[in-house]
């Protein structure tokens, strides 16, 4: 991507001030400086649900540190809206204290209009980034968190932010400790220094789980003011001399530490700077897995993956409902008209006023394009139908010439009407891509407890968004300059990596299934993305051995994050426990898997992953019953899926029967008949060629969900 032109919103604390080395890490000009500050100047911390505001009387001096223009706006009004996400169609918005940011970046805007991003240091709070991205998507800005989700990226140890603040000399020292946990003895050390750290983590492992952020002050812990940083961007440090600080007690045990007079000393830099360190691409599982996966790909025999295609197109396509438990689907609808634009207008209104399915229930959708040059006028007319945030998650393809004629898209939709939580991250960062349309990376929907006498703890279903091989922190597809074995490889492990981001933190136990679509406007060879993604699978769902467990030295806090703990078999989700994903999965308990050619993806990817989990309690299974495979938990929940290959010469779909209660989704290679969709009432995916994860050519494949009660 190219450079953008930064505004640095800035506390003074240690994130935001850091989060600027790696916007210019990553190739961008940080133009100017933002602030916000209490609207009484006598005020020094402001108890604000947004903004840290504790040595705010200090950000002239970092402004003039950094030589970079400063803009400053005072906070008005509270926080209006508290829930997590943060919706300006509420009446209410205006007088929230976050349009104070705007009427900042506004003012930024018009004075230097080259500006086109705001960087921000989140780490984990989804108020704050939420808020951002709602400010600066108004104005047209770009959103940068590059330290979200830091702590749970390789290394994956929350001490790793600090250690790297150390690194590269940057100097941010605690000005305000609120914890229990914290006592006025923290104020004025420097939060990088290694006593300090070893100091702040024997109190996280005393009054909080490892994991949760405390080393690093997201709880609130303490608060921070950086006095000095790395050269060139600081050209000065600041000098507080100890006569000039004085504590002050306040309520609940809170310590602040006032700066009474500071002055600038000027730095005398000759050496190159230090190059901040950016977190690893993969991570320890794809990174270990990529050299096993690459010698079995090389070293598979020559098999019918490259057969002539033979998929025929689809005459018509009939719109059906089904429902299982609290989850419905509308599946193939179509509408008359000219263009993809004409079509989707169409079919939303008819969503709305014919079908009654407003946009607030709608948990996922999957799109079928005939070109995916349609796909801007598409999505900029789909956009106006999901004006508050967290749209639903979503799959966008291209079938071509598979559509029936004069066909230049369908839309399929899961719909609930149960509370429904989304994951929607729109600042890139090392994580995992932002969205790149009206979509949310998750939507999950959690059902209740059967019954008082039969009290199961509450499931949760979730919906992922198709993951594309998309580099987080530019955006930009990853192309590695590699042999074209290698790059399917390392392009299809991103994929999967982003798919197993986003599952993890929404708390999915199990992946009821996964889907993986080629992209043949981008792929002359299949074969090589077919094979590697059999291969990634099993690998994603290999139980770790005992001696690898025994080999562990230290506790790992992506573990922490992302484990649940068993007893008994069963699977209860937690923040301490003793595994990650793969562990909570029974022995040979690799959930099916397929891979679909189709004619293109967004953005021309070649590759994109596809997957439906379940989070909650029960005893994960996976097993063969006939041609299918079922997926299930226990303790009542039954079976939560089931998938079928339909081989070439083997039966037909005609005569393919599914549990009642059921939802259907249909992978084809021909036409499908109209007797077939009255019973199995499934979405349809027109493919041109199918296969099973062990590379063997299909012909169709029915996956069917349940959603249980």
């Amino acid at each position: 991507m190219p450079p953008l032109q930064v505004v640095a919103l800035i506390s003074g604390g240690k994130d935001s001030l850091f989060s600027i080395l790696h916007c210019l890490a990553n190739g961008h000009r940080v133009v100017a400086l933002g602030n916000l500050h209490p609207h009484v100047t006598t005020i020094d911390d402001l108890d604000s649900f947004m903004y840290q505001t504790v040595g705010h009387n200090m950000i002239h001096l970092i402004a003039q540190a950094l030589e970079l223009p400063l803009y400053r706006q005072s906070i008005v009004g509270s926080a209006v809206s508290t829930s997590k996400t943060y919706d300006t169609q509420h009446a209410s918005h205006s007088t929230d204290e976050v349009e104070s940011m705007h009427v900042l970046l506004a003012r930024v805007k018009q004075n230097h209009p080259q500006i086109n991003a705001v960087s921000t240091g989140a780490i984990l709070s989804d108020y704050q980034r939420t808020r951002v991205e709602s400010v600066a998507l108004r104005l047209g800005l770009t959103p940068l968190s590059y330290l979200w989700q830091y702590l749970f990226l390789p290394p994956y140890d929350e001490r790793q932010l600090l250690l790297d603040m150390a690194e590269m000399g940057q100097d941010s020292r605690i000005v305000k400790v609120t914890s229990g946990s914290l006592d006025q003895a923290f104020l004025w050390s420097n939060v990088a220094d290694q006593r300090t750290i070893v100091r702040l983590s024997k109190a996280a492992q005393r009054f909080s789980e490892l994991g949760d952020g405390s080393i690093v002050g997201e709880g609130g812990e303490y608060e921070t003011l950086t006095i000095d940083g790395p050269s060139p961007l600081w050209k000065h440090k600041i000098q507080v001399e100890e006569v000039d600080r004085n504590i002050i007690h306040d309520k609940g045990g809170t310590a602040l530490l006032n700066v009474l007079q500071a002055k600038l000393v000027r730095k005398d830099w000759q050496s190159a700077p230090t190059a901040v360190r950016i977190p690893a691409l993969f991570d320890d599982i794809f990174a270990v897995m990529r050299g096993p996966v690459l010698a079995k790909v090389q070293a598979a025999p020559p098999s019918e993956l490259n057969e002539v295609c033979n998929a025929s197109p689809l005459l018509s396509l009939k719109n059906v409902d089904s429902s299982t438990g609290p989850l419905s689907q509308l599946a193939n609808l179509t509408a008359p008209g000219a263009s993809a634009a004409d079509q989707i207008r169409q079919i939303l209104h008819d969503l709305e006023h014919i079908h009654k399915i407003p946009s607030a229930r709608m948990i996922h959708t999957t799109i079928l394009l005939r070109s995916m040059s349609d796909f801007p006028s598409m999505n900029a007319i789909y956009t106006t139908y999901f004006p508050h945030p967290n749209p639903p998650s979503r799959i966008t393809i291209s079938a071509g010439s598979l559509l029936p004629p004069n066909t230049h898209i369908s839309l399929s939709v899961l719909h609930s009407a149960l509370p429904r939580t989304s994951l929607h991250v729109q600042s890139q960062s090392y994580w995992a891509p932002a969205n790149i349309g009206p979509y949310s990376q998750a939507t999950s929907i959690s059902t209740p407890a059967s019954s008082v006498s039969e009290p199961v703890p509450p499931g949760t279903l979730t919906t992922i968004a198709g993951q594309i091989p998309l580099h987080p922190a530019t955006m930009d597809l990853h192309l590695p300059t590699l042999p074209p074995l290698e790059q399917a490889l390392d392009q299809s492990l991103l994929a999967a990596q982003h798919l197993l981001r986003v599952a993890q933190i929404t708390r999915v136990n199990l992946f009821l299934g996964a889907v993986v679509c080629i992209g043949r406007d981008a792929v002359a060879d299949a074969m090589p993305y077919v094979r590697a993604a059999g291969e990634i699978w099993r690998g994603m769902h290999v139980k770790r051995t005992e001696d690898e467990e025994e080999s562990d030295e230290e506790v790992d806090v992506w573990d922490v994050k992302n484990r649940v703990e068993r007893g008994d078999g069963w699977l209860v989700g937690r923040s301490q426990g003793g595994s990650t994903y793969r562990d909570t999965l029974q022995r040979d308990c690799t959930p099916p898997l397929f891979v679909v050619e189709v004619q293109g993806l967004p953005r021309g990817a070649s590759v994109e992953w596809c997957g439906v989990g379940w989070g909650g309690n029960g005893r994960c299974r996976v097993e063969r019953k006939g041609v299918w495979e079922e997926v299930g938990m226990g303790n009542g929940r039954g079976e939560l899926s089931g998938w079928m290959g339909l081989g070439v010469g083997a039966g037909t779909l005609e005569e393919i029967d599914v549990p009642a209660g059921v939802m259907v989704t249909l992978y084809t290679t021909g036409e499908v008949a109209d007797a077939v969709l009255e019973r199995l009432k499934p979405t349809v995916v027109p493919c041109f060629r199918i296969w099973d994860a062990e590379g063997k050519m299909l012909r169709a494949v029915v996956a069917y969900m349940k959603c249980p009660l």
